[in-house]
């Protein structure tokens, strides 16, 4: 999810704090589709596939090249934990990155200007539920732009999700992998890539995710559904919608920020 991503809920915490989605590594897994799944498919089913005879690791590597290429991308995502939602919105550059979070537990905005600086902004609920501070002291924060430098604790988790290669890392299942029959999904057909949760997702999560490729080159991802069980037994199910391909992106330092070091209880 993806996004991602100082998720506000307890749901799917993109990093330390939500997911820690760090580095650029797709799945690739060798072996070919079994026999008895290809014959399952019918032999119309197959010619409207591209990705027939393809392994897995080879549709990801296909769509991973072709995201990358574009260089940006916009990815909505909706998720829902036990009746709290969120909402958020991310446009990924190759360096730069904005992501808007609306929760049911508290908003927030992350910009990521460079790879050394990013900045956030928070309502009062997410100072209260991230740093632990008392109604009084989050009122303080909220509003205001707080700058986190890379040397921070909170930055990597915060800027998880928020470039372009960590988007496709992000949105990449675990093994093992299956390719799943082609359908319809946002007006566009599209084949999926089905496995275990990916990387970003914290531990102690367990459930599947199933990255959606179009079936037209350049095989673009198209959506990413994810069904997530917690520790304590409680689902969350997640789906992110990815487009605009190829946007622009660009994120400016706001005019005033103060540093996160000055928040107790952040680093």
């Amino acid at each position: 999810m993806g996004g991602g991503e100082v998720r506000i809920m307890e749901t799917r915490p993109r990093g330390s704090k939500r997911r820690t989605r760090q580095g650029l590594t797709v799945a690739f897994i060798a072996g070919l589709i079994s026999s008895v799944g290809l014959a399952a498919c019918s032999s119309s089913t197959s010619s409207a596939n591209p990705f027939a005879g393809k392994t897995p690791g080879q549709v990801l590597a296909l769509s991973k090249a072709a995201l990358l290429a574009k260089g940006s991308v916009h990815v909505v995502e909706d998720a829902n934990f036990s009746g709290t939602t969120q909402h958020i919105v991310s446009d990924a550059g190759t360096s730069q990155g904005k992501q808007v979070i609306t929760s049911s537990t508290g908003n927030l905005t992350i910009l990521l200007v460079s790879a050394q600086m990013a900045f956030i902004q928070g309502d009062s609920t997410y100072f209260e539920q991230t740093f632990n501070l008392p109604q009084d002291e989050a009122t303080k924060y909220a509003g205001q732009w707080i700058a986190v430098p890379s040397s921070s604790s909170s930055y990597a988790p915060l800027v998880t999700f928020l470039t372009v290669s960590s988007v496709m890392t992000g949105e990449t299942p675990s093994a093992p992998l299956r390719l799943t029959k082609p359908t319809t999904i946002d007006g566009k057909s599209v084949v999926g890539v089905s496995g275990g949760l990916g990387q970003y997702e914290p531990s102690g999560f367990h459930g599947t995710q199933v990255l959606y490729i179009s079936a037209v080159a350049p095989y673009l991802p198209v959506s990413v559904v994810y069904h997530e069980t917690n520790g304590n037994g409680k689902t969350i199910t997640a789906t992110d919608h990815v487009s605009d391909y190829g946007e622009s992106v660009s994120v400016t330092t706001p005019a005033n920020s103060i540093p996160i070091s000055s928040i107790p209880g952040a680093s």
